[in-house]
């Protein structure tokens, strides 16, 4: 069915079921939220399913909200303690089995009830609603859903993109519909971009709007001539915050001015507060904790390079808003970003990669040279910081490239990763499956 005819089922209804929504931005906060804003000015009428702590409130606001409260546990390390895993499970399946009740009773409600990587919500559903009228769209941020309850192939469609494509293609649904990832390419704008401005030998943007936004250097202290990373990630294991660290500690040796910002929260930020205290670094790097929707721009207009220290990453919201921004990217050989930002090699094909770098991925096989230069930025290493440090390095010195990266990343976000176009490829989606087709994309 074509998209552009969503005018023949004005007004659908739609019910986004998002557990942490009112709790945090992850990438599938932001898709479910973005794409939602979108679907409205294609007419569809949005309601929010989330979920609050037992004994709390919403931290962040859901538009047409609908908050359940169930058990929540943000500060648990669930991916680096033993069997952790099962507290993650038991923590979602309670808010799954409260959400089906609600939906249950108000399923003639919806026309499309759409579900963020929670197949037990989607059993449950398939299971008890008799005669549904609502059709159900699970998207999965990633290949490898726990799912023993069979959701995934339950649903009437399921979405993903990235990496995630192939490996859910040729696992437990050939029919899944790529509807990639997007960034508000407008809202992300570098305030220089357009105008041929030149940078500092240490990496500052001068152009007539003077340098790159001055408000997180105001708020940190931050002198005008020393160069910002920003890392935008949540502190999970398998963000690698701590390659990261490790590399930036190098990268002073160099230029003692240079800071490093990072944005987010998770159970590992106080363990990386301390580890930056105990090596000395400290006072270089600048923890800004979660961070409004509406006011990451701004911070991203404040930086001059994007780093990206992940173990694997089967999108990244983060790299296309950085794209956006107008900043080159350095980042680690993490799966999908790497060909955001140019990269012809195929991603590598393991969702959680540890140990050694994979063979082959680099010209010379040798600490502090394991670099690869693509049309966005710099592909280095997962493992060792002395190729992220000497990418970064390389980025701080060479003020064409970084202009000549920046702005090839904010050509193709525009081009390939607007909004608009995947929310219309998701109404496709949803008119698909509403008219009974099902058909391979």
């Amino acid at each position: 069915m074509n998209p552009a005819s969503h005018h023949h089922q004005p007004g659908l209804r739609i019910l986004f079921v998002n557990r942490m929504a009112a709790t945090e931005r992850g990438g599938g906060e932001t898709f479910d939220l973005e794409i939602s804003r979108h679907l409205a000015k294609l007419g569809c009428r949005v309601t929010f399913l989330s979920n609050i702590p037992v004994f709390g409130r919403a931290k962040l606001p859901v538009p047409n909200g609908v908050l359940l409260r169930s058990p929540m546990f943000p500060w648990f390390p669930w991916d680096r303690v033993k069997g952790g895993w099962r507290v993650r499970v038991w923590e979602f399946k309670r808010f799954e089995e409260k959400a089906a009740r609600w939906i249950i009773g108000h399923a003639d409600d919806f026309d499309i009830i759409q579900i963020c990587e929670l197949p037990y919500l989607v059993s449950i559903l398939k299971s008890e609603i008799r005669n549904p009228k609502s059709k159900i769209v699970l998207r999965l941020t990633a290949p490898n859903a726990h799912d023993p309850w069979g959701g995934v192939k339950l649903a009437d469609a399921v979405i993903a993109s990235g990496t995630s494509i192939s490996k859910i293609r040729g696992a437990v649904r050939p029919d899944v519909h790529d509807v990639p990832n997007a960034v508000d390419v407008e809202r992300f704008r570098d305030e220089g971009d357009g105008d041929s401005g030149q940078r500092s030998e240490v990496g500052i943007r001068k152009s007539d709007v003077g340098p790159r936004t001055s408000d997180l250097r105001a708020a940190y202290g931050i002198p005008d001539s020393a160069p910002i990373l920003l890392y935008v990630a949540r502190f999970q294991a398998f963000k690698n915050h701590r390659l990261l660290l490790d590399a930036f500690d190098e990268v002073l040796k160099s230029y003692p001015e240079a800071r490093l910002v990072l944005a987010g929260s998770g159970p590992l930020k106080g363990e990386t507060e301390v580890r930056c205290q105990k090596s000395g670094i400290g006072g270089r790097v600048h923890f800004m904790g979660e961070v409004a929707y509406d006011d990451l721009p701004a911070v991203y207009r404040s930086a001059d390079i994007k780093v990206i220290s992940s173990e694997y990453e089967s999108f990244c919201f983060a790299a296309i808003e950085a794209m956006a921004a107008g900043l080159p990217v350095v980042t680690t050989d993490c799966g999908w970003v790497p060909r955001l930002i140019g990269d012809k090699l195929p991603p590598i094909d393991k969702q959680w990669v540890q140990g050694a770098d994979v063979p082959g991925r680099f010209e010379v096989e040798m600490d502090g040279q394991r670099i690869r230069r693509v049309p966005g930025g710099m592909v280095v290493s997962r493992t060792e910081p002395e190729s992220l440090a000497s990418a970064i390095q390389l980025m701080m010195r060479d003020s064409a490239t970084r202009e000549t990266c920046g702005r090839w990343n904010r050509e193709k976000a525009v081009r390939e990763h607007g909004w608009a176009s995947s929310a219309r490829k998701l109404l496709g989606v949803y008119q698909e499956v509403i008219g009974g087709q099902r058909s391979e994309v």
